[in-house]
């Protein structure tokens, strides 16, 4: 399996974030989607 090669920059909440900076909490994608 491929490892991820981190980018200088990621696309985060329309604005372009630096790659270390960028961090969603564990729970987000329980809060959004109910799973």
């Amino acid at each position: 399996m491929p490892t991820l090669v981190p980018t200088p920059k990621i696309w985060m909440n329309g604005t372009l974030v630096d790659w270390d900076k960028a961090q969603v909490h564990v729970l987000t994608h329980t809060l959004h989607y109910g799973t």
